[in-house]
């Protein structure tokens, strides 16, 4: 079992933040931009002479666009449908969803540039219909300022951290208000988003990334092995696991990893062979049932059978079946989201979709008839329940037949 991140430290830092660009507004979020990135942005918004200059390189913008098509139409795939019924005579109930009026988007500036995030959340907010989106990214690079014009996407702000989810929530002289969050980030964006979730909409609190490997003596250990490194490139506090009925395997993999590190193989992952946990365990079962105790962000499932496997997961953010599986063509590729549930949040929530920028509205149409049906079950249920006015405010449409 395991918890979710530790924020107790990071949470009375963003109350600090939260509450000084409340008061002060843009000002307070370029002191605290200076203060935290040691960089004071020349403008809270960038500017749509910046956002039209932005270049990347032709593969890079095809890789962009790619990405952009696939996620799109998974994501148009994704559709709840409206519903209608007559519990009575005279009375129909509907449920109908429209789509959310305003999205902020969070995009990371730490130790990636993560172009792929902003399409992640700014694709299916356009396929659900929002209409506004803003985007804050701390020092946005180029790349992510050219993905936002290649989304049409104009309203792009040059702050993060807690200060940024304070604007997007509470509104500055640059920055309007959202209705809802989303978009991955550090403990202390984390913490932000928990602490306006009671005044705006938000995803969920994603944390470190993290993958479980579960593996059998028929996964090939240099891919496992390059897996795991991937994964512990996004840094330090990512956990990476392998949990396998081969000890042979585990060995194996272990051995790849510390050669690598000893060779420092792969920018900015050195010492990833201390970084990655690694299980055998006696049976498949006992693996499976690990798997589903932790919850992991990405699970990846390389054994003989991997379909059978499936079957007896409950808990993860996203599943990827077989030798060729892996979590980066989550990232990168395959169209499915990669904003996903983190620290054994996979429990009890799935990953950013479509549904996340719909909101369900629930209508209910009646005549007299149909509130004559309904009359006896208000009236006792008012009664039992000690609200007698509620039941009052039904009786007063029959008082003239009295």
């Amino acid at each position: 079992m395991r918890g979710g991140a530790n924020l107790d430290d990071a949470i009375p830092v963003a109350v600090e933040i939260i509450g000084d660009v409340r008061a002060r507004g843009d000002a307070a979020l370029l002191d605290w931009s200076e203060q935290l990135d040691r960089e004071r942005p020349a403008a809270v918004r960038v500017s749509a002479e910046r956002l039209a200059a932005a270049r990347v390189d032709d593969d890079v913008l095809a890789a962009i666009r790619e990405l952009v098509r696939v996620v799109r139409e998974f994501h148009a795939l994704q559709f709840p449908e409206d519903i209608s019924a007559e519990p009575y005579p005279g009375v129909r109930t509907e449920r109908r969803y429209l789509p959310l009026g305003s999205v902020g988007i969070y995009v990371p500036g730490g130790r990636a540039t993560l172009p792929s995030s902003l399409i992640m959340a700014a694709v299916p907010a356009q396929v659900a219909g929002v209409k506004r989106i803003a985007v804050c990214s701390p020092r946005p690079a180029e790349v992510v300022l050219a993905t936002a014009r290649e989304l049409g996407i104009d309203e792009v702000y040059a702050v993060g951290g807690a200060q940024a989810i304070g604007a997007m929530a509470y509104g500055t002289e640059s920055i309007a208000p959202v209705d809802k969050i989303v978009g991955p980030g550090n403990r202390w964006v984390t913490a932000a988003k928990l602490l306006v979730a009671s005044h705006v909409g938000i995803d969920l609190p994603a944390g470190p990334s993290e993958v479980l490997i579960v593996a059998d003596d028929t996964a090939r250990a240099d891919w496992v092995a390059a897996d795991l490194r991937a994964q512990a490139e996004h840094g330090p506090d990512s956990e990476t696991i392998l949990v396998t009925t081969s000890a042979v395997l585990a060995a194996e993999v272990r051995r790849l990893l510390e050669a690598d590190d000893a060779v420092g193989a792969g920018e900015g992952a050195t010492g990833v062979a201390k970084q990655v946990q690694i299980e055998v365990v006696a049976t498949l079962d006992a693996a499976l049932a690990r798997a589903d105790d932790y919850a992991a962000e990405h699970l990846q499932l390389m054994v003989a059978d991997p379909e059978a496997a499936l079957a007896r997961v409950r808990n993860a953010g996203a599943i990827f079946l077989g030798n060729e599986g892996s979590a980066v063509i989550g990232d990168y590729a395959a169209g499915t989201n990669h904003v996903l549930p983190t620290g054994g949040l996979a429990r009890g929530a799935g990953g950013l979709g479509l549904e996340a920028f719909l909101k369900p509205v629930e209508i209910v149409r009646t005549n007299r008839a149909g509130l004559a049906a309904m009359r006896p079950v208000v009236a006792a249920l008012s009664r039992v329940e000690g609200l007698p006015l509620h039941g009052a405010a039904v009786e007063a449409r029959f008082a003239d037949e009295a």
